[in-house]
């Protein structure tokens, strides 16, 4: 069986699971007023938090952060990029965010919502996990990945090799190049990424 039946299949467990848990637990009779639950996938319990920056005229400003423990364990804090007014909630699987392209359906009001505009790729977020999957959809795809990186580094506030701590998967479709398409190309500048073609 190839990685990509691997990764449709654990996709497919992954939205069942979280779908069975939003049935079983939403609306739980058992849920008191007076025990509030803590905010559900928020990374680390109450870390998106106010950051006090100063800007050119010396007034304090708040600029949100988001923390949250990457696969090695340690703990990266980012800008706050699901609370940006661009990224988007897909409402069809929970915790699931999209920060740029579309959410690859439209709703019954017929809105297609959809995060940063972009045709080359699309990055989407699993809050309970802190998984971003990064899609290349357009070729060359040395150029549309590094396209995807200045993305992240920006709209998380990373510089360069910091990213390379995230949980994280860049890949590409087989209909846009089956030459890459069973494997995690990795970030172009992290060790063990794939070489591709600019």
């Amino acid at each position: 069986m190839s990685m990509k039946w691997y990764i449709i299949i654990g996709t497919a467990f992954i939205i069942i699971a979280i779908g069975s848990y939003v049935v079983f637990f939403s609306g739980s009779p058992t849920e008191s007023v007076n025990n509030p639950q803590p905010t559900a996938g928020l990374p680390i319990s109450g870390s998106i938090t106010p950051n006090p920056s100063t800007s050119g005229g010396g007034t304090a400003t708040s600029s949100p952060t988001i923390s949250f423990a990457t696969p090695s364990g340690a703990v990266v804090t980012v800008k706050d990029f699901i609370h940006n007014g661009e990224t988007v909630q897909d409402v069809q699987n929970p915790g699931s965010y999209v920060l740029a392209g579309s959410l690859g359906y439209c709703l019954a009001d017929g809105s297609c919502p959809k995060g940063a505009s972009t045709m080359d790729f699309s990055v989407s977020y699993d809050e309970k996990n802190h998984f971003f999957n990064i899609i290349l959809l357009a070729e060359p795809l040395g150029a549309v990945r590094l396209e995807a990186e200045r993305f992240i580094a920006n709209r998380l506030g990373l510089a360069g090799k910091d990213a390379c701590n995230l949980n994280y998967f860049v890949g590409t479709p087989y209909w846009v190049n089956a030459a890459y398409d069973d494997r995690n190309l990795g970030f172009s500048f992290c060790p063990g990424a794939t070489p591709l073609p600019k």
